[in-house]
């Protein structure tokens, strides 16, 4: 059974080979949270060994709230790392009103029961107390004992709508694993999902779990890598550099130069950084000019760029091709397979990519291609401003950089033209440091993540048969 609460989900094990080994297995059951007409667009090869169930309705309650952030709160200031700092300051005190109240009255708690494991311990006791306590639960307890799948899967172990399912199979001695998302997650706190087994892309991160989480046993932990670099080793999607570049308008004689976006919370300040780019780029001959493609980022809905897109009509502007039921909100896009496609060729057709601190840079990286991450404040940006870059690069995941140095760094405006033709001129110059920084991130090769992902799910499914 793959539990699959959002859409982000579907790009790395439904557009890749993930779903057609593991119905070589058996019959799959989906457990979803999706629109239903997002679910009749996710046809399949493996046609009837999918079955698409949704999820019973139910909304977290107040207490349970309370205790899943109280227990994120006590683990970050548990583990008090370089850059703990700052994910706290991005995560305490958001909301309005009574959101706002509750909180503070969340963080208060992890607070005060931060002093040691047992006490977050505690705290998810607590948590998994309030949710199966709530009326909706036995919704979810009958489901699956009706079902009785071999394994439950839960495709982000970030996701509040996932718990009680999770807890429900756990309860039923069903066994159930979950994927760390992202290169970012772990330090972020603890996490929502209560799993028996984790799906880890390395063994840096393999280390980061036993780190933050010394209840979990080293057996429990399966280095997978990650499906969603699968795409780049898929000849069947790109498409000819002469083709690609002229449907976006683009000269096949030029260089090319992706400027991709982050989400608002992240970098607020893009488009300017995006005309800053293009300003610069501007004092170079034509002929030699670097020309800018631009990807936003999928939660974004692309209003805060249109002043500078109608500045600089030259910057070929590539929509994602995502479902967007919401803005600034992951939880509520839905990737689909022609934005696959679009990705692939983007990266694939680009000489560099440059943006604030993204998971780009792995991507080029994948096809030996620089990154640049921007480093400076841009105008406009005042120092009381909640947001300064210099927290960006604070944040925990960004500790192994200085180690690699995979990518080129650019810290102040006037560094953009010199640094994005340095990056042009010498592609090669970071190329032992990016394949390094590759198999620290990420299990190699990249290409296998999908077989190795089933293999882990086979061994936890057999091992509680035999059990």
């Amino acid at each position: 059974m793959i539990l699959l609460t959002e859409g982000i989900g579907l790009r790395n094990f439904f557009m890749t080979r993930f779903l057609s080994l593991l119905c070589n297995e058996g019959q799959v059951i989906v457990w979803h949270a999706l629109p239903e007409q997002i679910v009749h667009a996710c046809d399949h090869p493996a046609g009837d060994r999918v079955r698409w169930q949704p999820l019973p309705k139910h909304r977290e309650g107040q207490l349970s709230y309370l205790f899943r952030r109280a227990k994120l709160t006590a683990q970050l200031y548990w583990q008090n790392e370089p850059g703990t700092d700052v994910v706290l300051k991005r995560t305490m005190g958001k909301g309005k009103g009574v959101y706002k109240l509750r909180n503070y009255l969340a963080e208060t708690l992890g607070r005060a029961y931060s002093r040691s494991h047992d006490q977050i311990l505690w705290l998810d006791a607590m948590h998994a107390r309030a949710v199966r306590q709530s009326r909706y639960f036995v919704d979810f307890l009958e489901f699956l004992k009706f079902e009785r799948p071999d394994a439950v899967f839960c495709t982000h172990q970030r996701s509040p709508l996932a718990i009680p399912a999770m807890l429900a199979a756990r309860q039923l001695g069903i066994p159930s694993a979950t994927f760390i998302y992202s290169w970012d997650n772990l330090p972020k706190g603890r996490m929502a999902v209560h799993a028996d087994y984790f799906l880890v892309w390395s063994q840096h991160m393999k280390d980061e779990m036993r780190n933050y989480y010394p209840d979990v046993a080293e057996e429990r932990i399966f280095i997978t890598g990650t499906p969603q670099f699968e795409h780049y080793f898929n000849s069947a999607l790109l498409e000819p550099r002469l083709e690609f570049l002229r449907r976006h308008g683009l000269d096949p004689s030029r260089p090319l130069v992706c400027f991709s976006g982050d989400d608002l919370d992240t970098s607020p300040y893009d488009p300017q950084y995006l005309a800053d780019l293009a300003e610069e780029l501007q004092a170079i001959p034509l002929s030699e000019r670097p020309q800018i493609i631009f990807r936003r980022c999928p939660t974004d809905s692309g209003s805060r760029y249109r002043p500078i897109l109608k500045r600089y009509p030259e910057i070929a502007n590539v929509e994602p091709q995502w479902f967007a039921l919401a803005n600034n909100d992951w939880s509520k896009v839905i990737p689909t397979q022609d934005d696959v496609k679009l990705l692939v060729n983007t990266v694939a057709h680009s000489d560099a990519v440059i943006n604030v601190g993204s998971t780009m840079a792995v991507d080029f990286a994948i096809l030996n291609k620089p990154a640049i991450y921007l480093a400076y404040n841009p105008s406009g940006w005042k120092a009381s401003d909640a947001w300064n870059i210099d927290q960006v690069y604070r944040f925990p995941h960004f500790n192994p950089m200085q180690r690699f140095e995979p990518v080129a760094w650019c810290s102040s405006k006037e560094e953009l033209r010199p640094v994005v033709m340095q990056s042009l001129q010498d592609p090669q110059r970071r190329a032992e440091n990016r394949r390094a920084w590759l198999e620290f991130l990420a299990q190699t090769p990249l290409d296998r993540a999908s077989d190795r992902c089933v293999e882990a799910l086979l061994k936890i499914s057999q091992k509680h048969k035999t059990l």
